[in-house]
């Protein structure tokens, strides 16, 4: 039996649109192909939501690698999630994106977005052709783990 899975997009609730799309694009190097507003009686049924109306920005990576959608709920009050998300929690905890050049990438976070984050090296016991990694906060406290592999594929032990 072959696969039918692929990764088709990685959906993110946001509270201010502009701050997150500045975030993802500046740091992750994500480009916007869509942004509208979602609404009507299709949308208040598959969110659950009576009148519910989202903004709706789709950023995709520049080789065409999964999507991720941002969602800003439009006066639809919520309770948030605690600010960041402890990594041994239950559920989902992180979305990992793999990055080249992570340096520059923690330096755009540094500069632009106020998070001092340093990279460790995962050993090469688990990694045998080597990572580098970091787990960040996007504006709303999404955990994000950034990786870079360096030039190879990884091969795992």
């Amino acid at each position: 039996m072959t696969s039918c899975f692929n990764l088709d997009h990685v959906n993110v609730v946001v509270t201010q649109m502009a701050r997150s799309v500045a975030f993802y694009t500046e740091v992750l190097g994500l480009i916007p192909v869509m942004d509208r507003t979602l609404s009507e009686s299709w949308f208040e049924q598959v969110t659950g939501i009576p009148k519910a109306r989202a903004r709706c920005v789709i950023l995709d990576a520049p080789d065409g690698g999964c999507r991720i959608e941002l969602l800003e709920f439009l006066g639809t009050t919520s309770s948030p999630l605690p600010a960041a998300s402890l990594p041994a929690t239950p559920g989902l905890r992180h979305l990992a994106i793999r990055v080249t050049d992570l340096e520059a990438r923690l330096a755009i976070l540094r500069d632009r977005f106020g998070q001092e984050v340093e990279a460790v090296d995962v050993p090469r016991e688990i990694v045998k052709s080597g990572k580098r990694m970091c787990y960040i906060h996007d504006p709303d406290g999404a955990m994000i783990e950034l990786c870079d592999y360096g030039s190879e594929q990884p091969e795992f032990c």
